[in-house]
């Protein structure tokens, strides 16, 4: 998705306006791209069209169809940065991260993940408070939400269903443990998510 550019006409059908209105955009320099061809068409890569539908509060579910987003949040340095980059391998996801609850809302409000990878023990709050927010917005009840800590009990983890997440991994994990649980969750049919269970701890 990331490597996809648009037509005039196409970022008009995602922005519910006319071809002209993106031609004039496009004109005066507030959304960028390039023209191509003897015809001057003009083409707006995918990055530069999403950050002007951010900045404009045009809302990205359309353009965003078919795009699989996770959002990791954790304020470990060493978990945000080691699951984006096991995550991003495979090229079929986009990995956004967040180090706080705060900005893992903002997150969530802009870009409606489908899955979350979040850290129950955040700075400024807990994230089982996290998910139960994200579960209660009606553009994201039906994302996953995978919980991953090092310091909970069996009990607790038992009862992270309860707070409406749908998997759990124990800290440390593996790399194919990770793979494993996301695939599962991001193609599970949303009447029949997994309640969560311990993990077992791979080297």
């Amino acid at each position: 998705m990331r490597s996809k550019v648009f037509t005039s006409g196409e970022v008009a059908t995602i922005c519910g306006v006319s071809p002209d209105t993106v031609s004039r955009w496009f004109d005066m320099g507030q959304l960028e791209g390039y023209r191509l061809g003897p015809g001057g068409d003009r083409r707006i890569p995918y990055e530069s069209l999403k950050k002007f539908m951010i900045s404009h509060g045009i809302p990205l579910d359309r353009f965003e169809e078919g795009e699989q987003r996770i959002l990791v949040v954790d304020d470990d340095p060493h978990y945000l940065d080691i699951i984006p980059a096991v995550l991003a391998r495979s090229g079929e996801y986009t990995v956004l991260t967040a180090s706080t609850g705060f900005d893992a809302g903002t997150l969530v409000v802009q870009h409606n993940p489908n899955l979350l990878i979040l850290d129950i023990h955040l700075s400024d709050m807990d994230g089982r408070t996290v998910c139960k927010r994200v579960k209660e917005r009606p553009e994201t009840k039906n994302a996953r939400v995978l919980a991953i800590s090092g310091y909970i009990s069996d009990e607790e983890a038992a009862q992270l269903s309860d707070f409406g997440f749908d998997g759990y991994l124990k800290k440390p994990f593996g790399v194919a443990e990770l793979g494993e649980q996301v695939r599962i969750l991001m193609e599970l049919p949303t009447s029949r998510l997994a309640r969560p269970k311990r993990s077992s701890v791979l080297p």
